[in-house]
């Protein structure tokens, strides 16, 4: 079908988010259950979904968007695909890579740079001259201000916002509500307001390299 899209890794119920949208832009979506646990109310579940479809995301969690696409690229999903609410608002000057999913409601600013399998959940808000690496993910409501530059697979909970020139780096975390006035490090969890570090972990799972399987871009 030329207007049907896979939505692939969709153990979350945010699955339905991206549903919807396909739904909102006239594209049939097919749902590809690899975690296990899926809604079986999902569309296509139990429909033989050819791998030569495009194909984007399921998951709001930035570890699991990343793992998702290595593990969709192991299966031989290979056509990653934006995907954009049209009650989203992008400026004509931002760079989207593949695989990126834009939830309802969301405003990104001028001169923005989205890597591949970036998630924007609703409403949040991006400024201005913002990179966002590969797998990153924006909860509900965060908003980040200028130049903020978001490392890959790192996740900005709901509603947090992130003040201008801050750094966050690859794989950290910044707690649901948090202000984040300062740069946080890699694999580093920050809460409250000013946002401050948690207590470090006592270990870290080794990860996958952190960049997109299908374009090594970070």
């Amino acid at each position: 079908m030329a207007d049907a899209i896979t939505v692939f890794a969709v153990a979350s119920p945010y699955a339905w988010d991206v549903v919807e949208t396909a739904r909102r832009l006239h594209r049939t979506a097919r749902c590809v259950d690899n975690f296990g646990g899926a809604d079986p109310r999902l569309p296509g579940l139990d429909e033989q979904v050819d791998p030569d479809l495009p194909f984007v995301l399921g998951l709001a969690s930035a570890v699991h968007r990343a793992a998702g696409a290595h593990a969709a690229h192991a299966k031989g999903f290979d056509r990653p695909r934006k995907l954009v609410d049209p009650s989203a608002v992008l400026a004509s000057t931002v760079e989207v890579g593949h695989g990126v999913y834009v939830n309802a409601g969301v405003v990104v600013g001028s001169h923005v740079t989205l890597g591949c399998h970036v998630n924007l959940n609703r409403s949040a808000s991006v400024g201005h001259d913002n990179t966002i690496e590969f797998a990153a993910s924006l909860g509900p409501g965060a908003l980040t201000a200028g130049g903020v530059h978001i490392g890959a697979a790192a996740f900005i909970g709901a509603g947090s916002t992130v003040l201008p020139g801050v750094r966050i780096g690859r794989r950290a975390t910044v707690g649901a509500g948090a202000v984040v006035t300062r740069d946080v490090e890699d694999f580093e969890v920050v809460i409250g307001n000013p946002a401050r570090p948690m207590p470090p972990r006592k270990h870290i799972e080794p990860v996958e390299e952190d960049r997109c399987p299908h374009c090594s871009r970070r």
